[in-house]
């Protein structure tokens, strides 16, 4: 019973460090899609307007 119970927490290590892995990068990937979407509007609020563009 205690090399179940040893093997469950192994393996439980390894499913958490390959979770860790995973989302580490996802959340940078969705910081950096969340700040180029805020500067995008950021840069379309703060252009100027071409009212008379000939």
């Amino acid at each position: 019973m205690e090399n179940v119970q040893g093997g469950f927490r192994g393996f439980s290590l390894v499913l958490d460090l390959g979770l860790d892995r995973i989302l580490i990068p996802l959340a940078i990937i969705v910081g950096l899609a969340g700040g180029a979407m805020i500067g995008a509007e950021l840069a379309h609020l703060n252009a100027p307007e071409m009212q008379f563009m000939r």
